[in-house]
């Protein structure tokens, strides 16, 4: 690198970190990014880079692309920026392309950099695998699941018995007691939560107690599979620190201990993306017992494509990615293929056949209906032909003071309340040609519309809320019991914490989480580690799922599965050599 290039480098990052220092997201991340960045532009600064290899044009492009999204996130800084009350149209224009242009060469070099480092030396940021783990996996296993267990139970007992309980989990109740099911909350987990249930309501007859039978269940079952995530990374060679830090990671972040005893299908969903990821792993890596590894492995693909909507579409994520990298794993893409082909028969056929009410028809059209909606409230051009049309299904005189840029939940129920969605539902053609042609007309709102729909998931944190903490009122006499005020006095400040404390608030930041993912997923590729790249995908999925269709813009449960799998596929990801350990190594379990 040139002596120029190295000043001008640094130069657009401090700049960079200069002017997001006036966003409305979390800074920390930024600056935490920007820490890395310095240092692998200091440590590129002696390298020769071949410019004109395809890897490093690769490079060039995705730090293009990120630096386009980071400054769509930070639209509010040079969209509108506080200017003087005397000031010509052309000063304004200069600003606001000045702004734009420190973030993006800011956020394009800080990629690049962070990429090249990784690129020309992967090895770098690998670690050599321990057999000291290896020898006492096993402690690794009994003992944290001693503490997690200990730790959530303790906390469960005496703060949140019977369990914590939001709108959507009232209302799997209720479609349990009256027998009306709907696949707005996915059918085959509220069956679960039923079975549970009424088994604990046969052997207690109390209502409270039989919620706790499902909820124990759960914080027992977390508890297991957060345990096996460690056992394995001391399989692998993870150095016994690096266990210790997955087991605090589990035993006391307070979304892993709050989820454990919330009846929400994202925290199941998590465990066994989790689980599936790991077995994936085992297998790859020709570890433990083969048997019950595909056991394991086709154990979580349905429950994966049944308790979450974007369940079935990650996993067909996975099943492609298996196809095009790892050819010779014909066992699991059988197990996967005929789990995809079982799972579109339950969802698709058996459900309609029983007769469970399927989401209406505006649940699944969140982002268009939010850019539509952006367009009407910011009086954008649409064609009158199209506004007739939008008339039928919104009544776009309340759409100014209904639209709400984070959350799609307004709008949709003003169309519940006032609109025709049958008619929506008959003319989909019809719709998706206003859509087009208002987008024709109006792109950069569509694209603000999306951007402030989605930013939460890949940028760098915003303060919105993580987890639930109570039981809403119901009329089937649940309700919350506190065996230990003290401890829950503790709890609240230690949650507190989390949402007022910026080291703190990093931990529940999901877009500085998808960040370090991508970063792992960046390592695989430049150490050609199929295994760690395959294991990335199923977080990617569901990832891709809510940029196409998230009804809020920043929903942790949405992308709790990343912060469940995170551990075991950093450990796949840095730990040396563990792709092409044989069979020999391998813990018989």
């Amino acid at each position: 690198m040139s002596r120029r290039s190295f000043y001008t480098s640094l130069l657009c990052i401090i700049l960079c970190l200069l002017t997001l220092l006036d966003c409305d997201s979390s800074f920390a991340p930024y600056l935490i990014a920007a820490l890395a960045a310095l240092f692998c532009l200091f440590q590129n600064r002696n390298t020769s880079i071949d410019r004109k290899s395809r890897t490093y044009r690769i490079i060039m492009t995705v730090s293009a692309i990120c630096a386009v999204f980071i400054t769509l996130a930070n639209h509010r800084i040079w969209l509108h920026p506080e200017m003087p009350d005397i000031r010509s149209a052309l000063f304004v224009r200069i600003c606001k392309l000045l702004l734009i242009l420190m973030i993006m060469s800011g956020v394009y070099v800080s990629v690049r950099s962070i990429l090249v480092f990784i690129w020309q030396d992967p090895k770098r940021v690998m670690i050599t695998a321990s057999e000291g783990s290896k020898k006492n996996a096993r402690f690794f296993f009994w003992i944290p699941f001693a503490a997690i267990l200990t730790v959530y139970l303790t906390i469960y007992i005496c703060c949140y018995f019977p369990g914590l309980l939001s709108l959507d989990s009232i209302d799997q109740i209720s479609q349990i007691f009256t027998g009306e099911y709907s696949n707005h909350q996915p059918f085959f987990h509220t069956v679960l939560i039923g079975l549970l249930v009424r088994a604990g309501l046969t052997v207690f007859g109390n209502i409270n107690s039989a919620v706790a039978v499902y909820v124990v269940f759960q914080v027992i079952f977390m508890a297991l599979v957060f345990s096996f995530v460690i056992y394995n990374m001391a399989v692998f060679g993870m150095p016994g620190p690096a266990c210790i830090a997955a087991s605090v990671w589990y035993c006391l972040m307070p979304f892993h201990i709050m989820y454990s005893f919330t009846v929400w299908k994202d925290v199941l969903f998590g465990a066994f993306v989790t689980c599936l990821i790991t077995f994936f792993i085992r297998i790859m890596t020709d570890t433990g017992n083969s048997i019950m590894n595909y056991i394991g492995f086709s154990v979580c693909g349905p429950f994966i494509c049944l308790i979450r909507s974007n369940g079935l579409f990650a996993y067909v994520f996975v099943f492609l990615a298996l196809i095009m990298l790892a050819r010779k794993q014909k066992k699991l893409a059988y197990i996967m293929l005929i789990t995809i082909a079982v799972s579109l028969l339950l969802k698709h056929g058996v459900l309609k056949f029983i007769g469970v009410t399927p989401p209406d028809t505006v649940e699944s059209l969140s982002i268009p209906l939010q850019q539509i909606s952006r367009v009407i409230a910011e009086d954008g051009y649409i064609e009158d032909a199209d506004r007739q049309l939008i008339l039928r299904v919104m009544d776009i005189d309340r759409v100014k003071d209904t639209y709400d840029p984070e959350i799609s939940d307004p709008i949709k129920n003003l169309i519940r309340d006032c609109g025709d969605q049958e008619y929506l539902a008959q003319n989909k053609g019809a719709f998706a040609l206003a859509y087009l042609r208002t987008l024709a007309h109006n792109p950069m709102k569509y694209v603000l519309a999306w951007t402030d729909s989605t930013c939460g998931y890949w940028n760098s944190g915003y303060g919105y809320w993580v987890w639930y903490w109570d039981v809403e009122s119901n009329p089937y006499g649940i309700t919350r019991s506190v065996a230990s005020p003290g401890m829950l006095h503790v709890m609240d400040e230690y949650l507190w914490l989390f949402y007022n404390n910026n080291i703190l608030q990093m931990f529940t930041s999901i877009g500085l989480f998808v960040w370090i993912m991508l970063v792992l997923l960046a390592v695989c590729i430049f150490t050609g580690n199929r295994a760690g790249i395959i294991s990335t995908v199923p977080v990617l999925a569901i990832l891709l799922s809510l940029l196409i269709s998230s009804p809020v813009f920043s929903e942790f449960r949405y992308m709790y599965a990343m912060f469940c799998a995170l551990p075991v596929i950093t450990a796949i990801t840095l730990t040396d050599g563990v792709g092409k350990r044989g069979k020999s190594d391998a813990d018989n379990v």
